[in-house]
């Protein structure tokens, strides 16, 4: 695929409750759990992080090199273009960035998917959550050209780790309106049973899904790599796998 057809959408909303950092921005051998995806996905020329709040991560950023690079592309709402409160930095290289707010907060990891789908611009996107410290580019380019050459399906998602893995995943541009709708509905809604948070299974549940092994994935540690910091049990092996040798 062409870098212009395809998005990289990384998914940073969450409160971090279980570690008690904010998991994106820890460090492990020496950089950010960021920093790594971002490192290994620098084939993308359209990036977009999906967050809680812009703040943070904008300064964490900045202490990495990353400069303010103006405003998003495109009216407020429109495809391709970041809602109020978006940021566009610029990293050392040159790779533009846009930084977006969750629409709602607290609703789980479907809001970053919902507004970065949005405001990306590929017509591929490959979702990625922002806890994934190891990685690599041979997996994202291969989940998005699975997806691109497979028009009977709205997303390929890989099994590991005994589950689906929603948020290591390529998906088609268009079904971030589900998503949407799958936000929006708790989000206006006064009754406490229709508040809670959509799901990702939920979401995968009204797609066209086919998923994909590690048997299938030949040559990737898919294990490894769609494992996240999540706990400090996490975090204390990424540090002993970030420590071992190559």
């Amino acid at each position: 695929m062409s870098g212009t057809d395809r998005s990289l959408v990384i998914v940073a909303g969450g409160r971090s409750r279980r570690l008690g950092r904010n998991k994106p921005l820890v460090e492990i051998g020496g950089r950010t759990v960021l920093s790594r995806i971002l490192e290994a996905t620098a084939q993308f020329a359209d990036t977009v992080l999906a967050v809680r709040e812009v703040p943070p991560f904008q300064r964490a950023l900045a202490a990495e090199g990353w400069e303010p690079g103006g405003e998003s592309t495109g009216p407020p709402g429109s495809e391709g273009a970041g809602p109020p409160g978006s940021v566009t930095l610029r990293g050392p290289r040159g790779r533009a960035l846009l930084v977006v707010p969750d629409p709602v907060p607290d609703l789980g990891p479907i809001a970053g998917v919902a507004s970065g789908l949005a405001a990306a611009h590929g017509a591929v996107c490959v979702v990625l959550a922002g806890d994934l410290p190891f990685v690599m580019p041979d997996l994202v380019d291969r989940l998005s050209a699975e997806l691109a050459s497979d028009a009977e399906v709205d997303a390929v998602v890989p099994r590991a780790r005994g589950r689906a893995q929603p948020l290591c995943a390529a998906y088609r541009r268009e079904v971030g309106r589900l998503a949407a709708r799958l936000v929006a509905r708790p989000a206006a809604s006064a009754d406490p049973s229709v508040n809670s948070s959509p799901s990702m299974m939920r979401f995968l549940e009204r797609l066209r899904v086919r998923y994909v092994s590690a048997e299938q994935l030949t040559g990737i540690d898919l294990e490894t790599m769609v494992r996240g910091v999540d706990s400090r049990a996490d975090l204390e092996w990424a540090e002993r796998r970030a420590a071992r040798p190559d």
